[in-house]
Order: C-alpha cells, then structure tokens, then sequence
C-alpha cells in the first residue's frame, strides 16, 4: 500500500511539472515574439544597411513573361463584360481576383481592364511584403490605389516578371467613405 502511495505522489509532482513547464514555455516563447516584434524595424535597418537584403525589382536579364494577344483581349472583355477573367487565360497561368482597401474615389473613373501596375516596396517599414498598386490616367498622372494585404505571396512572382494584373471593379466598404478596388491577377505558375 505504501508503494501505491508514493507512485501516486510522485505522478502529481510530474503532471504538476509538466503544467509548469508548459506555461513557463508558452510565456518564454511569447515574450520572445514580443522582443522579435519589438525590434523587427532595427533588424530590418541593419540588414538594409548591410546590403543584405535584395531588392524585389525585375532583375536585369531576365525578360516580362507576356500574356498571347488573344488571351489579353479575352481578359480585357471578360473583365469589361463582367465575366470570368480566368477562363481567358492560356496553359501555365493561373487568374484570381483580389481587392484592396483605397480612400481614393477617383478609382471610379477606372474603366474595367486598366492596367494595374505592381510595385514591390521591400524598404518600407511597416510591412516586409508591401506592394504598392497604382495605375496610369487616361491624363498621363498616376493614381496610387493601395497596397496588397499581407500574405500575398506574390513577391517573387512580381520581381521575376510572372504577374499581370487589371483593375475589374470597385465596390463600397463597410465604412461610408472607403472603397474597395477589385482586380484581376494572372500570374504565369507552370
């Protein structure tokens, strides 16, 4: 009986072991993540300083992956007829639409099928994966709409020149003075 007991005793101090190790572990790793967040815009300074990162643009030598002609205007009037974009598109790519937040009403004056240029920001300080969307007037200015939502995943596609992408439509937000840009994204993935 008195073996039972101790086994009994020495299985509480266990679990009562293991607990405490888990929660000392879930806070370490918590307050690791904290520090990590906390200094990310030092690192970033310090990898930019060093040249350590590269910068998303087209690296040179390497050629735009154009869309066929045909597959271009069966995209320009799907998005002006409002049909499905995707269906336009040859073997090797793929389409998907993607919105972005914008305060700028004069995305109203976009027709369907501008085209929509993407620019990687790899210097800005808010976000790693930032990329800017912007589109040219019908007057020659440029219309700055917004930035990609995070977890895109479409920097190394834009840096090697794989992605097209044109404005579909534009559709109110939940708040009253924000608006929504939609567009349509082909990215060549064969």
């Amino acid at each position: 009986m008195a073996a039972y007991g101790d086994c009994s005793i020495g299985t509480l101090f266990e679990a009562i072991f293991t607990v405490f190790g888990n929660v000392v572990g879930l806070v370490f790793q918590l307050v690791l993540g904290f520090v990590g967040w906390l200094f990310r815009p030092v690192v970033r300074a310090l990898r930019n300083g060093l040249g350590v990162d590269r910068p998303m643009t087209v690296p040179t030598g390497i050629k735009l992956r154009e869309l066929p002609p045909d597959a271009r205007d069966g995209i320009l009037a799907a998005l002006q007829t409002d049909k499905e974009a995707a269906a336009a598109l040859p073997r090797g790519w793929r389409g998907f639409y993607s919105s972005i937040s914008s305060d700028s009403e004069a995305i109203g004056d976009l027709p369907p099928g501008t085209e929509i240029r993407l620019i990687p920001e790899p210097g800005n300080s808010d976000r790693e994966d930032a990329v800017r969307a912007e589109a040219e007037l019908p007057d020659r200015s440029t219309l700055r709409i917004g930035h990609l939502r995070r977890g895109h995943e479409l920097g190394r596609s834009i840096a090697h020149g794989r992605v097209h992408c044109w404005f579909a439509s534009r559709r109110r937000t939940l708040r009253a003075e924000g608006w929504e840009a939609v567009f349509f994204v082909a990215v060549y993935d064969p």
